[in-house]
């Protein structure tokens, strides 16, 4: 044991107390249930020359001072003590109490009627305390299947935490995948654009197919917050003035005449302009990236 517990003077009695319950434990009585009256009488001889009013403090106070040392609590829980049912060491003091009057007062030497009063009284005294304490027993009891419910519980929560933050790391994974790739699409079909553009090609199923395809992935970019991305990655493909003519509603400008080698250099036509399928779905809408949804 610690060196403390060994060299406590036995002049003060709570030292006294001390020694005797450490030789209890080291012997390894029971010492858990003070409703016994073998435990209760063991009790007794640990507090022997203790006054009553001083129980109530150094029982539970030395109790929980030994529950602190590690090699005492192992040997305390051997007793059957526990520190997580506080309320079974409390009500150690109250039952040697009563035990010890009730066997003073059967050895005291008195008239026998008076003694037979005693007696009886005392023992009405100490079954009220033991209903008493009997109930304090059954409520700690309550108290510590609650405290395993509640236990058990917090397991279960905790473990459902660790699934939704599965979840969660999962699903933003997804999101993320399908960010990139939308943007990834995104960038291919207005390449696409504006090579159909740059070749003159007035192919309408073909533009058609492109700018459902650009809207797809705008919607779905714009969905996940990168708006501000995809806008700035159409105005470096497009250029500014088919950025403009595309996203903002502008007129379309005419594209540099167009002279073909069988004609001669002074025969000069001018191509048609850029046709946008959805154009003029557009310009009435007056298309805007939106804000960040995300």
């Amino acid at each position: 044991m610690s060196p403390p517990f060994a060299s406590a003077s036995v002049a003060d009695p709570s030292a006294r107390f001390l020694q005797r319950l450490m030789a209890a434990v080291m012997h390894g009585h029971r010492l858990d249930d003070p409703r016994d009256s073998v435990i209760c009488r063991r009790w007794v001889e640990i507090v022997d020359g203790i006054p009553d009013g001083k129980l109530f403090q150094i029982i539970p106070q030395t109790v929980r001072g030994l529950f602190r040392d590690p090699e005492a609590k192992v040997r305390l829980e051997r007793c059957g003590l526990r520190a997580d049912l506080p309320l079974r060491v409390e009500a150690i003091a109250p039952y040697v109490i009563s035990f010890r009057r009730f066997m003073a007062a059967r050895t005291k030497p008195n008239d026998e009627a008076v003694t037979r009063g005693i007696i009886a009284g005392l023992r009405l005294e100490l079954r009220r305390l033991k209903r008493q304490f009997d109930h304090v027993f059954d409520h700690a009891a309550a108290m510590e299947a609650e405290r395993e419910r509640l236990s058990v519980e917090n397991k279960s929560l905790h473990q459902e935490v660790l699934s939704l933050r599965l979840e969660r790391d999962e699903a933003q994974r997804q999101v993320g995948e399908a960010r990139s790739k939308a943007f990834r699409f995104l960038r291919l079909y207005l390449f696409m654009l504006k090579e159909e553009l740059q070749r003159r090609r007035q192919d309408p199923i073909r533009m058609v197919t492109v700018e459902v395809a650009i809207e797809t992935n705008l919607a779905t970019l714009e969905a996940l917050g990168w708006q501000d991305q995809a806008k700035k990655s159409a105005r470096e493909i497009l250029g500014p003035d088919l950025y403009a003519v595309y996203f903002d509603g502008g007129d379309v400008p005419p594209l540099p005449p167009e002279v073909p080698r069988s004609e001669p250099a002074d025969a000069k036509r001018t191509s048609p302009a850029p046709y946008f399928p959805l154009g003029e779905i557009r310009r009435e809408s007056s298309r805007n990236f939106p804000q960040n949804l995300m």
